[in-house]
C-alpha cells in the first residue's frame, strides 16, 4: 500500500494554471501541496512565446488604447477562426472579464511586460510579452507560491486520480525515488 500525505488542497502541475490555483487556495489559508513531474516548474508555461492578451492595461492606457472585455469577447471568436463553434463561450467570458486583474497581479508579483503589440485580427493591441521571457512567469509565480506556504514537490509525477463514490478526493504519484504515494485532499 502506497504511503499517505494529506493537505487541504493537492494541485497537479507546475505550469501557469496550477500556480494561480495554488495561489489562490494558499492565500485564503488552505495547506497546499503542488505536484510537478519535472525537476524546474514552469511546464508548458515556460515554453509558451510569454504573451498574454489583455485589456485596460496600463500599457493600453499609455498607448492611448480604450478596450473593453465585450471587444476582446469578439476578436477571440474571429482569432480562432474555424474553430471558435467549439470554444467554451462561458469560460471565454470569464477570461475576457478577468484579464485586466489578472495582468494587475502578475505586475504587483514582478513580471515585466512590454507592449501592447498588434495581434491580428484582434481590433486594438492588446498583446503584451513577458520580459525577458516566458520563464520569468515560472520564477515569480514560483516564487509567489513559496511566500505563501505552498509545499512545491518536484520529480513528482502523477499517476492516477483517486476517485471514492464518484468524486476526486486525491493523487497518486511517483516519488523522486520511484515509490508510489498518495496525496489526499481534506475536504
Amino acid at each position: 500500500l502506497a504511503e499517505m500525505t494529506e493537505a487541504d488542497v493537492i494541485v497537479v502541475g507546475g505550469g501557469g494554471a496550477g500556480f494561480g490555483a495554488a495561489a489562490e487556495a494558499a492565500r485564503l489559508g488552505r495547506q497546499v501541496i503542488l505536484l510537478e513531474k519535472n525537476p524546474a516548474t514552469g511546464g508548458s508555461t515556460s515554453w509558451s512565446v510569454g504573451s498574454i492578451t489583455a485589456i485596460n492595461t496600463p500599457h493600453q492606457r499609455q498607448a492611448g488604447i480604450t478596450d473593453s472585455a465585450d471587444a476582446h469577447f469578439e476578436d477571440m471568436a474571429l482569432h480562432a477562426g474555424p474553430l471558435a463553434p467549439r470554444d467554451n463561450l462561458q469560460l471565454r467570458r470569464m477570461l475576457v472579464d478577468h484579464t485586466t486583474e489578472m495582468f494587475a497581479w502578475l505586475m504587483s508579483l514582478g513580471v515585466v511586460f512590454v507592449g501592447p503589440m498588434p495581434e491580428p485580427p484582434h481590433r486594438c493591441n492588446r498583446m503584451h510579452n513577458v520580459v525577458p521571457n516566458s520563464k520569468s512567469l515560472a520564477f515569480h509565480l514560483t516564487k509567489h507560491c513559496r511566500g505563501l506556504g505552498v509545499d512545491i514537490r518536484l520529480n513528482t509525477a502523477s499517476q492516477r486520480l483517486l476517485t471514492e463514490n464518484g468524486k476526486v478526493v486525491g493523487v497518486e504519484a511517483r516519488l523522486p525515488d520511484g515509490a508510489l504515494h498518495q496525496f489526499r485532499a481534506r475536504g
